[in-house]
């Protein structure tokens, strides 16, 4: 039983830490080493429960939603949320766009809370959706805070040029430095994300939030405004979770 409980954990892991999303059974075996006679029933038995899905037209494996549900359940027990959303409501109307609280997964961040914008035009990304660290405005912001052995292993996977490696990393400290972190249609074209890091009260960084704009309707001033109204909310975020009152 626990052999099993093993084996089906490389599995996951390797679906859910890796940038590579979808695999078949053959790939399954290559990464992890187990037998493919092994892949193929314990991928049968993780699909039962939700937790694998197989794409019908390619057969390639991919996590299951059953993850997304766990998820939300141990996400709703905690204080992150009832400090984060009124505070979210709050930065949505202030800078009229929407906003996102991301948190790390692995290699990923996942976007777990959306505000719209109370504007006829927004950007909507999916709640749950996945988006590889080193993207985005959040997430440059999350990866600056990180463990220095953390953000290694995550760079060498993602960005596996090293001269590219060694120019993302200056940019994290700058990003570090400063608060928060930009992205210019990094993962849409057209758009704009302003990050900022929030801690936990240990000063473990737990996401970040973010507002993400349409690159043609923004001024530097307007730039100035979204850049400090981020960093004041995940500032707030950080203290309300740190348990520290604020002046």
């Amino acid at each position: 039983m626990i052999q099993s409980i093993n084996r089906a954990m490389q599995i996951i892991e390797t679906l859910s830490q890796n940038e590579k999303e979808q695999w078949l059974a053959s790939e399954l075996a290559e990464e992890t080493g187990l037998p493919i006679s092994t892949v193929y029933r314990i991928t049968q038995s993780l699909i039962q429960h939700g937790l694998v899905t197989q794409i019908e037209a390619t057969k390639h494996y991919e996590l299951g939603y059953k993850w997304m549900e766990l998820g939300l359940k141990m996400f709703e027990k905690l204080d992150v949320r009832d400090v984060t959303r009124p505070v979210l409501e709050r930065l949505a109307l202030e800078v009229e766009e929407t906003v996102y609280l991301n948190l790390p997964r692995g290699f990923h961040s996942i976007i777990i809370e959306r505000i719209d914008s109370p504007r006829n035009v927004k950007i909507l990304d999916s709640i749950g959706e996945r988006i590889p660290l080193h993207i985005g405005g959040a997430n440059k912001s999350i990866l600056a805070n990180m463990p220095h052995k953390e953000v290694e292993e995550i760079l060498e996977r993602l960005v596996p040029v090293k001269l590219e490696r060694e120019e993302f990393k200056k940019e994290l400290a700058s990003v570090k430095q400063k608060g928060y972190g930009i992205s210019y249609g990094e993962k849409t074209k057209g758009t704009i994300a302003i990050g900022s890091p929030v801690f936990d009260f240990d000063g473990r960084v737990v996401g970040a939030i973010s507002i993400e704009v349409l690159a043609y309707d923004i001024t530097d001033e307007r730039m100035r405004f979204f850049i400090e109204k981020v960093y004041e909310a995940a500032q707030q975020i950080s203290s309300e979770l740190s348990g520290a009152q604020l002046g």
